[in-house]
This record gives structure tokens, sequence and C-alpha cells, in this order.
């Protein structure tokens, strides 16, 4: 059990006087690990008060949650205020309802959800109107700003409409990285590319072997990028069509000009010359960032001339999570999990930290 000093005080959320014990959790208590400060290297048990249930709240008893490369970015502070310390992260859930408020019609009680990185927001905004929650001024995020996310027993969300149906063909433990890293992949791909387009995926992590799975379930012809060859057996495998070694000059003078879209997947604070790579791009072709990156030049002269884009993409809004969810039912598509303990999350936590996994890390309840 944690002990609040002057340096980490006491926050309110944290339940008073009682002991860290099943036996003494009350309704409105849950066993949670959280960062007690910034860049902590280590998550902590604690006891945590849930959040008040809402009118149109959904209380979940968490099943498994995925563990994304955000929830680090949580704990290192990157993302400024919106990390409240003692921080619980986790927004890949998968569990079932326990409580819902009196407004709640989307899932019932006893039902298998999903809750990914948005929990709330206005519905009534020119962006919520046009299915794009994402974009909403009063975006709610599910372990930011307060909330409390699913590296806990159990988890409340403040409003049901970012509370998903899980399809009954899906596995638990598959789901949930779709959860977020899959919407994130799934959005730019649905959105910004069509049937019969070439794409590339650079970066094969977690985020770049997702983005492979649907491409290719797409129908589209996928192209693996990576600085060597040593994920190819693996790419290949999730349905790539070719690969490319992008340190290799011979390669990528070969590939140039080959392929209309390009994800880049990658989430690094080193410098990476991504000009390079406009140049695998035909004409009007678009290369696409969802991973965090430092910033780089464009040469939007020597673009003009093939009218080649650079955008960039949010993880999805409520209509593209409901389609994803029923298109990986339909496909019988999951992430490539490595399955832990939550109590063993510190272990996963490392093992993240340590090196870009070609496979997502899915902490599984045992509070």
């Amino acid at each position: 059990m944690y002990t609040p000093t002057a340096q980490h005080p006491r926050r309110e959320f944290y339940s008073r006087g009682q002991k860290n014990t099943t036996a003494q959790m009350s309704d409105t208590t849950t066993k949670a690990y959280a960062a007690l400060e910034v860049n902590a290297k280590k998550l902590e048990q604690i006891e945590i008060d849930l959040l008040p249930l809402t009118d149109d709240g959904v209380e979940i008893k968490v099943e498994c949650c995925g563990l994304c490369g955000s929830d680090e970015h949580l704990i290192k502070g990157d993302y400024g205020e919106y990390a409240v310390f003692p921080q619980v992260c986790g927004h890949e859930v998968v569990g079932t309802v326990r409580q819902i408020g009196k407004n709640v019609k989307d899932v019932k009680v006893g039902q298998r959800v999903g809750v990914g990185w948005q929990s709330a927001s206005c519905h009534s905004c020119e962006w919520c109107t046009k299915n794009n929650e994402q974009l909403c001024g009063k975006v709610k995020c599910t372990c930011c700003e307060g909330n409390r996310g699913g590296f806990a027993d159990v988890m409340r969300c403040e409003d049901s409409q970012f509370v998903f149906p899980i399809p009954d063909s899906l596995d638990s433990c598959e789901v949930a990285p779709m959860l977020c890293g899959g919407q994130t992949v799934w959005t730019p791909l649905k959105e910004q590319t069509k049937p019969g387009d070439k794409i590339g995926v650079l970066g094969l992590g977690g985020l770049g072997h997702m983005a492979i799975k649907f491409a290719k379930a797409f129908g589209n012809e996928v192209i693996a990028i990576s600085s060597s060859d040593s994920k190819k057996e693996m790419a290949l495998e999730h349905g790539a069509t070719g690969f490319l070694v992008h340190t290799s000059e011979d390669e990528m003078e070969k590939a140039a000009g080959t392929l209309d879209f390009i994800l880049v997947t990658i989430a690094t604070s080193e410098t990476v010359e991504f000009e390079n790579f406009f140049s695998l791009l035909r004409p009007r072709g678009t290369m696409c960032f969802v991973g965090m990156v430092p910033k780089f030049m464009i040469d939007t002269f020597t673009m003009g001339f093939t009218m080649t884009n650079c955008t960039t993409s949010n993880t999805g809004s409520i209509k593209d999570m409901k389609e994803m969810l029923e298109f990986c039912a339909k496909n019988k598509l999951g992430a490539k999990v490595k399955k832990t303990p939550l109590s063993k999350i510190n272990d996963a936590l490392d093992e993240l930290r340590s090196k870009q996994s070609a496979f997502r890390h899915v902490l599984v309840n045992d509070l």
C-alpha cells in the first residue's frame, strides 16, 4: 500500500483508512497499478476510489488490458498536464459490465465490452455530428486528466457510447490491442487508401503488424519496410507480399515510385530522415504518420512535381470502432499478443521499454 509523502501527497481518489485486501474492498474501491510519480520505473499496487457512476456511465470488471506505448508516454510525463499522478493507465480494456447508469441503453449488465483511448465527448458539436468524435473539443481520454484506466480490477467509464460490445467470435486478449493500436492504423487505411493501392508499412512493431493484417484483408498489396530483414519472416506471415530494407540504397532505388500509400507506425525520439521515404511514392501518393516522431523537414518543392501528400491520423470515431470490430469478427483478425498477469505488469513494462516488439503486450487481470 502506498504511503503518501510531502513530495507525493495522497490524491482524492485514494481510499482512506483501508488495507489493500480483497476482503475489505468495497463497491466504490478497487485495486490498481499506478505510477506514483513522473517517469516512475515501477508501477505500484494501490487501492483507489472508483469514479462516481454517472447516469450515462458503465462499471466494468476488467478481464484484460493491452499495454500501449501511450501508457509509457503518460508515465514519463510526455503528455504534460494530461497525466495526473498517481497515474493509473490502461486504455485497451476488455471486461464484463457490472453496473450501468439509468440512461444507458447501449450495453447491459453481464455483457462483454471494450473501451479504447477515448471515453467521452459532447456528442453535439460539429465534429461529433459528423462522426468525428475524436476531434471534439471536449473529448475525454480513458486514463488522462484524473480518469483511471484498465490497469485495475474494476474501472468506470462515464459515457456508455464509448463502451463497445465485443463480438462473440473474438478472443478477449487478441482484440484488446485493437481498441487503440488497431483503431489507430484502421482509420487511415480505411479513410486514406482505396482498393488496388500498393501500401507500404514502415515500422513493424505492435502497430505495424496490425496494419499489415488490415491492409492485406482489404485486398491490397502490402510492402513491409524495416531497417533490417530480421522481421521479414514475421511480416510475411502476417500478410505482407513484399519486404523492403530501407537502409539498403539499392533496394530503395529499385522501389522508388512504386507505392501509393506509406503508413508510418514508428514511435521514436531519435532523428530519422523521413524525407527519404517520399521517393517511394507514386504521383499523388500519401505518407501518413500515426506514431510520435521528431520534427523533420519536408521538401514541398520536390513533392509538388509529383503532387504527393503528407498526412496524420488520430485513433478514430465511434463509427470507426464499431466497423473495425465487425471487420475483425468477419475476417477473424486479432493482434499477435504476449499475455502477462497484471500482477507482473512491471515485467511487461520493462520489456516494452527495452525493445520494439513485433507483438502487443496484454495484461490479464489476476487481482
